[in-house]
């Protein structure tokens, strides 16, 4: 009895393990080897005869300033910065259709999730038509007459930033969303019944509560934004140089895979050690003062 019973406690399990047991294959054959192959391909000296590894393409790139400096920092700063805006935007987004009724919340979700029906590439198109010298905002700025003529917005840092802001911005609403929903309004309620304003009623009750979707929209915006090429490619116009960029750059016009793998494996791994960080934040910034 004791063996049947011990058989019949471990058939789920197994079933579990043979459920996911496809998932794991793909995700081995999909990503973890093509990984690892990138990574050995990362020490690959071009220039030493045969096949050696070598730490050569990392000295390359962090002894040069226009990969530390014009690359590498670009990306970071660019990204955390439209990480932070999406966060900002999105939060006060989800936070003011959560007060609203259930229709109108559903009106709400439908426009914010209407872009990302779109394909990205015609959403950076459009944004290109929207930021030309004919486009909305020149035309504006000069009727305004803020500007005597139309400006350059396009091909910059801004227009990189802009573009990448809109790109992240629904996932970090719709991620935070779904959290501030299921937070009860009674908790600020009886905040401001013991006496809190509202200003201190958001801060030390809905904002602490908060944390655990602003931590999932962070991580997910800023994954995003890091291995970001489209919005860089088309509004930068080749003069904002991004990571993600200069390794397809590296591979297909300078047919230098060893230095573009190197690349890629420089930006995934800054691309961790900054949700990393950004996690280990915002729980010490928020969590640890609050419990």
């Amino acid at each position: 009895m004791i063996a049947m019973s011990a058989v019949a406690h471990n058939q789920p399990s197994r079933s579990a393990a043979l459920l996911v047991l496809p998932a794991y294959i793909v995700l081995t054959l999909c990503f973890f080897i093509p990984l690892i192959w990138i990574g050995v391909q990362s020490l690959t000296d071009v220039r030493a005869p045969g096949f050696t590894l070598s730490l050569s393409n990392y000295a390359r790139f962090f002894s040069d300033s226009h990969y530390v400096s014009g690359l590498l920092w670009r990306t970071v700063w660019l990204s955390c910065t439209a990480t932070l805006l999406a966060l900002i935007i999105g939060y006060a987004g989800a936070y003011f259709v959560t007060r609203l009724d259930e229709r109108a919340q559903s009106t709400m979700l439908f426009l914010v999730m209407c872009p990302l029906w779109v394909n990205l590439v015609v959403r950076t198109l459009s944004l290109m038509v929207i930021l030309s010298r004919d486009g909305v905002v020149n035309g504006f700025l000069v009727a305004t007459g803020i500007v005597p003529k139309p400006i350059q917005l396009l091909y910059n840092d801004w227009a990189v930033l802009f573009g990448m802001v809109q790109m992240s911005t629904p996932f970090v609403f719709l991620t935070l969303y779904g959290v501030l929903k299921q937070i009860p309004n009674e908790l600020t309620s009886a905040a401001l019944t013991v006496g809190a304003t509202p200003l201190r009623a958001f801060v030390r009750v809905f904002l602490p509560l908060s944390v655990p979707g602003l931590i999932a929209a962070g991580v997910l915006a800023l994954g995003i934004n890091m291995e970001s090429f489209v919005v860089p490619i088309l509004l930068g116009g080749g003069r904002v140089t991004f990571m993600s960029v200069a390794a397809y750059e590296m591979a297909t016009v300078s047919n230098n895979f060893p230095f573009a793998a190197t690349i890629g494996m420089i930006l995934l791994a800054t691309t961790f050690f900054a949700i990393f960080l950004y996690q280990w934040a915002m729980k010490r910034v928020f969590l640890s003062s609050h419990y």
